[in-house]
């Protein structure tokens, strides 16, 4: 491929997660990377004063073509980016890393004495290819070591575990007390019975499905047992399920097999198009695939600096270049439909197009007061709904609901802006909070 071509197609990547491969004149993969924005990344390699001698200068001038794959999310990428190079070992990866070799996460099974009897007790660790042993289980290879240390600290947030060697680990059981790791919550202590040896093995178990891409079957069974905590009256360990859960959606949103982005180049291009195909089947009035959806979210403390947001999906895809921000001028008292009103108002005084679909963070109070406003203004014919977080209950126009399963892709797209449009009005409220308390 010329330069020329090769420039025509980096010009055209999404600015969206995903994996890049490039190739030589032979057409053999000599590098894959991740990004977070494939168009800006990709782009970097070729915009770059890179010294000549340099190994990425040599990578650069073998590149004769490039492909991708587009995610989800920043963690798919990883875990893609892993498989991958796995399955390729591209010369270029192993070069541009001065020759260290790549780190694995890896569960390592140990024998290890507790009260007085030997058993085998798994434990976390990253480790390089030159350090695996018989019987490891390893994910990877993570050409970028950053990579696997960042996932093994997201992944200790959900399911604490242990990571140190057998003689620290028979210290603390002698001492009958953990090691900070395990006062500040990062190891769940089984050297001391914190937590009971089975309880343990299911949790790494899970960090290991994690690992895989299996995110859905490890929520659907936190989900069960969270419920029968719930059932059984025991709310305390109900809760500790429940952030669990949140964690893991939050961080992860949907860990996916590597597999399914290989086999399927066009994976998110079609889970796009299930979530608008299913607003449309399941939202009344909404009579077409929406090309834009705005939504719309509320900020402030006790009504004071308050804000709101307006994120908008174009074609199914957050746009960030459409999302604006609001600072509430009129209502200084909380009054958060009061304030959805000057935000709706405002809005449509901007010649902007019009949306499709209109969503309100929250329920009918919200979506009252969306409805006054347009109808005020001669809009009855956009549709609006709201996304009450209670039990993620779509609220229509004339205060019906809809209640749709969690899985349901539309759902989860409404989520996705939802969650943007609170972190957006969020973020502008803490910053006005605190200029105003410097400003003191």
């Amino acid at each position: 491929m010329e330069k020329a071509s090769l420039l025509q197609k980096v010009n055209n990547l999404p600015k969206r997660p995903g994996v890049y491969i490039y190739k030589n004149e032979e057409g053999k993969i000599i590098y894959i990377g991740k990004a977070k924005s494939l168009k800006d990344r990709v782009k970097s390699y070729f915009l770059l004063d890179i010294p000549a001698g340099s190994k990425t200068a040599a990578l650069v001038r073998q590149i004769r073509d490039l492909e991708f794959l587009e995610v989800e999310n920043e963690f798919d990428a990883l875990i893609l980016e892993a498989e991958l190079i796995r399955n390729h070992r591209p010369k270029y990866n192993i070069q541009l890393k001065d020759d260290k070799s790549a780190l694995y996460i890896v569960i390592r099974n140990e024998s290890v004495a507790l009260k007085g009897e030997k058993i085998k007790l798994p434990k976390v660790i990253t480790q390089r290819e030159t350090d695996l042993i018989n019987g490891d289980i390893s994910f990877g290879p993570y050409v970028d070591g950053k990579v696997a240390q960042l996932m093994v600290r997201y992944l200790r947030r959900m399911y604490p575990y242990r990571d140190c060697s057998v003689a620290k680990f028979q210290k603390y059981e002698k001492l009958n007390q953990p090691c900070l790791y395990g006062h500040l919550g990062l190891c769940s202590a089984p050297c001391v019975g914190k937590v009971s040896v089975e309880e343990y093995r299911k949790d790494i178990k899970k960090i290991s499905e994690l690992l895989k891409g299996k995110s859905r079957k490890v929520l659907n069974s936190l989900n069960r047992e969270m419920q029968k905590y719930a059932k059984e009256q025991n709310y305390e360990e109900a809760a500790k399920k429940r952030d669990v859960i949140k964690r893991i959606e939050y961080v992860a949103k949907s860990f996916r097999d590597p597999g399914e982005y290989i086999d399927n180049p066009y994976l998110v291009e079609d889970m796009i198009s299930d979530s608008l195909d299913e607003l449309v089947t399941n939202i009344p009035g909404l009579n077409k695939i929406p090309g834009r959806i705005e939504c719309y979210d509320i900020s402030n403390t006790s009504g004071k600096e308050g804000t709101g947001s307006m994120v908008v999906a174009t074609n199914g895809r957050i746009d960030k270049s459409q999302c604006r921000k609001f600072r509430i001028r009129f209502k200084q008292s909380p009054d958060d439909f009061e304030m959805m009103r000057e935000v709706l108002q405002r809005r449509f005084k901007k010649d902007w197009p019009a949306p499709d679909l209109l969503v309100v963070d929250g329920g009918k109070g919200q979506v009252s007061a969306a409805r006054d406003v347009l109808r005020s203004l001669g809009l009855e014919n956009i549709c609006l709904i709201g996304l009450a977080k209670r039990f993620e209950t779509i609220v229509l126009s004339d205060f019906s609901e809809i209640l749709l399963e969690r899985s349901n892709p539309g759902l989860q797209l409404l989520q996705r802006l939802r969650d943007e449009a609170h972190r957006f009005a969020k973020n502008y409220h803490i910053k006005l909070r605190l200029k105003k308390f410097t400003e003191k």
